[in-house]
């Protein structure tokens, strides 16, 4: 499955990161090794900050979601430091707590089964660039969407810590 990841991430940087650097945000320069997480942020306006993770599947499968949020003008640190909300979203394909419903690469369980070769990596990058318009348009209102699951994240004061509803 190594292989496979390794042409997974050369699809996110070859089609998803451009996509991204043209609406404006800033990030690493490319999905590369180990690293699980990927931010990428663009000012915001007075609303703050658009923050979106790319994250990968932690035990090495060729997988990964999109998670996103609106960092507030005056920083987390601020917010975590005296008490606030903030509204996180998680961007999949398909609905689900499992790694199975994020974007994916591997090959499906029928594929599996009958032996196929065949990996999904530019379809799993497809699957994700055609949702960008959905992102761009929860950024302003951080409401749940048919692909992008939403919850608070609430901060009390730096003792209390934060505490996320899902």
């Amino acid at each position: 499955m190594s292989c496979v990841r390794a042409s997974l991430r050369e699809q996110l940087n070859g089609r998803l990161v451009p996509e991204l650097r043209r609406l404006g945000f800033e990030g690493p320069p490319r999905i590369a090794g180990n690293a699980l997480l990927h931010e990428f942020r663009r000012p915001a306006g007075p609303r703050g900050t658009d923050v979106l993770v790319l994250q990968m599947e932690k035990h090495g499968r060729p997988r990964f979601l999109l998670l996103v949020h609106v960092e507030p003008p005056e920083g987390m640190e601020a917010v975590m430091a005296h008490g606030g909300t903030v509204i996180a979203g998680a961007v999949t394909p398909r609905r689900g707590a499992s790694s199975r419903h994020w974007f994916r690469a591997d090959p499906g369980l029928w594929q599996r089964w009958t032996g196929s070769p065949r990996t999904l990596e530019r379809e799993a990058v497809d699957a994700c660039i055609a949702l960008l318009p959905e992102i761009e348009a929860w950024w302003s209102v951080q409401q749940p969407t048919q692909h992008i699951a939403t919850w608070p994240v609430t901060y009390g004061s730096r003792a209390g810590g934060a505490r996320s509803v899902r």
